[in-house]
């Protein structure tokens, strides 16, 4: 079992234990009869994304691990990249994965700009890309036959969000958004137009920002100028605690913070008990869920790492596992077999009954609404939210761009 220590662009875990070594070495379990089956997991290490990279990874190791390295006959090989969060150095390696080590299935792409810059090399070379998603485009305008996508979609999610905070909070209907300027973020802006504009809420004002923002200030001055009765942050990752941070100076406590995809386990921690307190935010996962198939992974990912699986680790195992599951049913490791598996496939998965819908490959499940917890109401360290509320209306079909047919 690999310790938890993080992992950087020179340095991979081989066979469970920390080995220095090139960023192109692979993760080879026990030996099994067939020949190997080389997967990889390609995320950002450092950036705005830097803290994904080992978790997505830590999940995917348990999915392989209780295949007991195997599927089919076939030995699993597990390479690991480090994207960078930089869509040419994501196409470089993907690229030369599956030029020099026969690479035919991947996932970790947490930066939306380098899935959907790898999605391209996936259609060209026929190589299965499972993505982690945020941007529309994945099922949208870019679909692909090579691409699937297991996050919710963002109409999902900001539906959900927003129409809990609709009904729990119906006084207040004023909305000023703060935005990150990239696939990611202007999904959520849009689909937080559509929501709102569904669910009667009104949008009083926005702003863009760069990735890597360290001053909010000047946003959220702004911002409270139009006397919002919310703030809704469509960002993540280290510019979401940045925000936070700083919003929380302002001292102003008539306006909530919702954060529709905002903010994971690991950047709550990040933040003190009294700035988290009350936030409502949605998440595509979170260690409470209550079922058979993630009962069991959180169990199990405790035990291994003396810690609570989020976002980036669920994706890594689940979305694993759901490959394994399609290989399975097709009774072949080969791309094309598994590609139509997965299309339409129904399973149970740690969100419970599961499907993947054929046309858009969009994996269709919950999206969940939390409410971070004040520091009197905590069990323990790992005890941050409560589930309030679980969402999975999909996306309007005339909104959907895919052009593929099946």
């Amino acid at each position: 079992m690999t310790t938890g220590k993080k992992i950087d662009r020179r340095t991979v875990l081989k066979a469970g234990v920390a080995a220095l070594g090139s960023s192109l070495t692979g993760i080879s379990w026990a030996q099994s009869g067939g020949g190997a089956l080389t997967m990889g997991v390609l995320s950002q290490q450092t950036g705005t994304f830097a803290y994904a990279g080992d978790l997505v990874l830590k999940g995917t190791q348990l999915a392989i691990e209780e295949r007991q390295g195997s599927v089919l006959g076939k030995k699993i090989n597990l390479l690991v990249r480090d994207d960078e969060g930089k869509p040419a150095v994501g196409v470089r390696r993907l690229t030369e994965a599956i030029g020099s080590d026969k690479l035919r299935y991947f996932l970790g792409n947490f930066s939306s700009a380098v899935g959907l810059a790898e999605l391209e090399v996936a259609r060209q070379e026929q190589v299965l890309q499972y993505a982690a998603g945020g941007s529309e485009d994945f099922t949208g305008s870019r679909c692909s036959p090579y691409t699937f996508q297991w996050s919710a979609h963002a109409y999902t999610a900001l539906r959900a969000t927003l129409e809990y905070v609709s009904k729990t909070l119906p006084d207040k209907k004023k909305i000023y958004t703060i935005t990150a300027d990239y696939a990611f973020g202007q999904s959520l802006l849009h689909y937080t137009q559509v929501a709102a504009k569904e669910l009667g809420l009104q949008l009083v004002g926005n702003d863009n920002h760069p990735s890597g923002e360290r001053q909010f200030t000047q946003y959220f001055t702004k911002a409270l100028s139009t006397r919002p009765d919310i703030i809704c942050l469509l960002t993540a990752g280290a510019d979401a605690v940045t925000a936070v941070r700083q919003f929380s100076s302002f001292g102003v406590k008539n306006v909530q913070i919702v954060g529709p995809w905002t903010l994971e386990v690991e950047q709550l921690r990040e933040l003190s008990p009294a700035m988290r307190s009350g936030m409502i935010l949605g998440l595509n996962y979170y260690q409470d869920i209550d079922t058979p198939v993630n009962k069991s992974f959180v169990e199990r990912y405790m035990k291994a790492y003396k810690n609570v699986p989020s976002y980036a680790a669920a994706y890594g195992y689940d979305a694993t596992r759901t490959l394994f599951l399609a290989m399975d049913k097709a009774g072949s490791v080969e791309v094309p077999a598994v590609l139509k598996a997965l299309e339409g496939m129904r399973f149970d998965s740690i969100f419970g009954p599961t499907t993947i819908d054929a046309r858009t490959h969009q994996t269709v499940r919950p999206y969940y609404v939390v409410q971070c917890k004040a520091p009197d109401a905590m069990k323990n360290e790992f005890d941050l939210a409560t589930i309030v509320a679980q969402g999975d209306k999909p996306q309007p079909a005339e909104l959907n761009e895919c052009k593929r047919t099946v």
